[in-house]
């Protein structure tokens, strides 16, 4: 859900603490290998996914550890504000170049901490006006270079009665232009069909392709996995990641993630090294927003959204919102429940 998308279909409890480490003040890390076959499936280069492999098999291929970088605090009371020492509004009408109606403000009608640890983005309609939320980080995350990069959050999608223009999102934007700078949509879903897409923006606008698209990501469309099933994630909590791994310089590649399970991969081969460089290897801020309307929900019903009918108050909830690097050799690491939850 880019600083720029328009038409393109695009856009734990985590961790068992050890009382060991604990006792120890050790920073947490989590084993690769058991975080590996938590999250990952075995991939082939072109992103095609295999059975997972096992905890045990993993361990002993991949010594690396995940450490906990930083994690999004939504502790405080029910109807409190967000830590503005951590996130920061992004408000206005109109500014964000994919055709979506509503309104963002900073109200915490829209946007407020739940008193249980996650946070609140409601989308509220009055007299055909329609107001909602987007939140982002004031950090930016970066993959090490030779290492990877996990990004994941708990969530739980709007779930109204009628949610044509309904448009959740979990995404990471680069710093400066669109699409060079890259952005990676980790969860999106449109018209509240029980569905998420993860993709990947970068390239250019000018380069035209045979297809219709431009530039080496495909835009305005990006190289996506489209909309896929996801049965209860309406109704509970899903954990939506993506690991940014560049172990392999001149061989990176982007996976993503549904509950631990990889379903989507993009190769750096796929789109050349001049423009992924320019899209990856750099910081991201990490943004959670609820559009009503715009291009993509237009384009999968086929309509103009929000209707009429549209229903006014729905909910997208976030949870347990963390950043881990892969950091070789750390002697202790904590596991990773199997699957990273879905609550």
């Amino acid at each position: 859900m880019g600083g720029s998308r328009s038409l393109r279909p695009r856009r734990p409890h985590v961790l068992v603490a050890l009382g060991l480490l604990a006792s120890l003040g050790c920073t947490p890390a989590v084993g690769a290998g058991v975080a590996r076959a938590a999250l990952a499936a075995t991939t082939t280069g072109s992103g095609r996914t295999g059975a997972p492999s096992s905890a045990a098999a993993a361990a002993a291929d991949d010594p690396t550890t995940w450490k906990k970088v930083w994690a999004g605090d939504f502790s405080g009371r029910a109807g409190s504000g967000i830590d503005q020492r951590r996130w920061q509004y992004d408000t206005g009408t109109g500014v964000f170049g994919t055709g979506e109606v509503e309104t963002m403000t900073s109200s915490r009608a829209n946007v407020a901490i739940d008193g249980a640890g996650g946070l609140d983005i409601t989308a509220l309609e009055v007299n055909g006006a329609w107001t909602s939320g987007r939140v982002q980080t004031l950090q930016t995350f970066a993959a090490p270079a030779g290492g990877e990069m996990l990004v994941t959050a708990a969530v739980r999608q709007p779930d109204p009665s009628v949610g044509l223009g309904y448009w959740p999102a979990f995404w990471m934007l680069g710093p400066g232009g669109f699409p060079q700078n890259g952005e990676i949509d980790v969860m999106e879903d449109v018209n509240a069909l029980s569905e998420h897409s993860g993709t990947l923006h970068c390239g250019n606008l000018t380069e035209a392709n045979g297809d219709g698209t431009f530039g080496p990501c495909h835009e305005d469309v990006g190289l996506t996995s489209g909309l896929q099933s996801c049965p209860g994630c309406q109704t509970g909590y899903h954990t939506y990641s993506v690991i940014i791994d560049r172990r392999n310089a001149g061989d990176e590649q982007i996976r993503w993630y549904l509950d631990g399970r990889q379903y989507f991969a993009v190769d750096e081969s796929q789109v050349g090294t001049a423009a992924w460089t320019q899209a990856i290897d750099h910081g991201m801020s990490i943004l959670f927003d609820l559009a009503i309307g715009g291009g993509y929900p237009d384009s999968i019903c086929g309509c103009t959204t929000p209707t009429a009918q549209t229903s006014s108050g729905a909910t997208m909830s976030v949870r347990s919102v963390a950043v881990y690097d892969s950091v070789p050799g750390l002697p202790f690491g904590l596991v990773l429940p199997s699957g990273l939850g879905g609550w």
